[in-house]
């Protein structure tokens, strides 16, 4: 029984693979799960669908946000989760391969706790594994959050 995970969203498969991959050669708890939409990620919050199981889905301890993604972009999905007073201790790093300083300026304006940038080589993504397993997993305090705490969160406004 699963108790807490980390949720990477991002539309890329490969991305999602290879994170998936540095994950287990950095032997970091909690493991890692992978949604592939910022839609899917509302639905994940509010347990609608297959998301309803917590055992199977529970809360995030962190949450990995990719910026480009088609429909629902990580910035809508980030300025969402802030809109949520339910949701307010969920760390959120922006883990993307954008360097554009307005997107660093409007992720940390909208509450990123961090931004980083993809990295370029297979050791760097392990050592960007490596550096968040021993910052938020070793010596970062998680408040305490119940699954039930995802009842009633509100619908997003999606733009047409």
């Amino acid at each position: 029984m699963m108790r807490s995970c980390v949720l990477q969203i991002d539309d890329d498969e490969n991305d999602i693979y290879l994170l998936k991959f540095a994950w287990e050669q950095a032997n970091v708890k909690p493991p890692l799960m992978a949604i592939t939409s910022g839609m899917e990620a509302l639905r994940y919050f509010q347990r609608q669908g297959q998301f309803g199981d917590v055992e199977r889905y529970p809360f995030p301890s962190l949450v990995l946000l990719d910026l480009r993604m088609p429909r629902m972009n990580g910035l809508e999905v980030l300025e969402w989760l802030r809109a949520q007073p339910k949701l307010w201790g969920l760390v959120v790093i922006v883990l993307t391969a954008s360097a554009y300083p307005d997107d660093v300026e409007q992720a940390c304006r909208l509450g990123a706790n961090a931004f980083v940038q993809k990295p370029g080589s297979h050791e760097e993504l392990v050592a960007l594994v490596q550096a968040l397993k021993a910052f938020w997993f070793q010596f970062h305090e998680f408040p305490a959050r119940p699954d039930h705490v995802l009842e009633g969160l509100s619908r997003p406004r999606l733009q047409p």
